[in-house]
């Protein structure tokens, strides 16, 4: 059986700069990884849904991961390397564990997807093999994907063929089957909450770790949710999550996590430009109205740390 230690703590899923002609912008890495650092963050996430990196080609996905190893410093890094090509998920993948990183991640295709368990296995299982020494997580996004299947079945079935499956990270919220994978082989397999809003939903499973968008911005928030429910104080557990449940909803009036985050997160001090087509950037106007929001909630004093 293929051992690795399982992730705890927060992951913050990393969003890409940019620069204003729409090329990535690698220079704000160091100062962002540092900011990261500083407020408690435990890992990065890489190449992610808020890291637009569907919306990026391969050459750009590599050189950006390349520069987050760099910088992560004693921060975990794993790389998402999912695409609608499995050829294009191979490479990425082989290159992500030839530079060290912690472990890969991948999500169904985004396009011409499949719920059946099988097929998904078997093209997890190629992606997974072209890095066979770096734990491999499944990407549960169905949201996003249209690949609606029970993820404990996969991870059951892929277990007999994925050395390396070490887990998924689950973005959804079917938390009977979120269970059944925690419970699954006597707890092997890490499962990684992704669902900011409701983490304390995936403590009371038995969630070690998240990996998160507003852990970008807000991680004390989330580290006060955790702290609170491992000494029993589900009250203040309950609350702060009301405060990260605040924040989101604001965060989702603006076209939606990435667009409305990206822009949070220049509130904590890093730019990191705008989005790339198809997604849209906020006016200035509607900057204006993003930031007098999170004062009305009293919500931008968590950003700014």
């Amino acid at each position: 059986m293929f051992q690795f230690s399982k992730i705890e703590g927060l992951v913050a899923a990393v969003f890409t700069p940019f620069t204003a002609d729409g090329r990535i912008n690698p220079d704000v890495i160091p100062a962002y990884a540092a900011m990261l650092k500083r407020r408690g963050i435990a890992g990065i996430f890489v190449n992610g849904s808020s890291g637009e990196g569907v919306l990026m080609s391969k050459e750009e996905r590599i050189e950006l991961a390349e520069h987050w190893k760099e910088h992560a410093g004693s921060m975990k890094v794993i790389v998402h390397v999912g695409s609608t090509s499995v050829e294009d998920s191979k490479s990425l993948a082989s290159h992500a564990s030839a530079i060290g990183v912690d472990a890969i991640s991948c999500m169904a295709p985004p396009f011409l997807s499949t719920s059946n368990v099988d097929v998904m296995v078997d093209f997890c299982r190629q992606v997974a093999l072209s890095a066979p020494q770096t734990p491999f997580y499944y990407y549960h996004l169905p949201v996003s994907t249209g690949a609606h299947l029970k993820v404990n079945h996969l991870l059951e079935k892929g277990s007999l063929t994925i050395p390396n499956l070490a887990g998924v990270k689950y973005t959804y919220t079917d938390f009977m089957d979120m269970h059944q994978c925690i419970a699954l082989q006597d707890g092997r397999f890490d499962v990684l909450h992704g669902h900011d809003e409701i983490l304390i939903n995936g403590l009371v499973l038995g969630v070690k770790g998240g990996i998160g968008t507003t852990y970008n911005f807000a991680p004390e928030i989330y580290s006060s949710i955790i702290e609170a429910f491992h000494r029993n104080d589900f009250e203040e557990a309950r609350a702060q999550q009301r405060i990260s449940i605040r924040l989101v909803e604001i965060m989702l009036r603006y076209v939606n996590a990435i667009v409305g985050g990206k822009a949070m997160l220049k509130f904590a001090g890093v730019d990191c430009g705008g989005c790339r087509v198809p997604l849209r950037n906020l006016s200035d106007d509607e900057l204006s109205h993003l930031e007098r929001d999170l004062r009305e909630a009293d919500s931008l004093q968590y950003l700014q740390k």
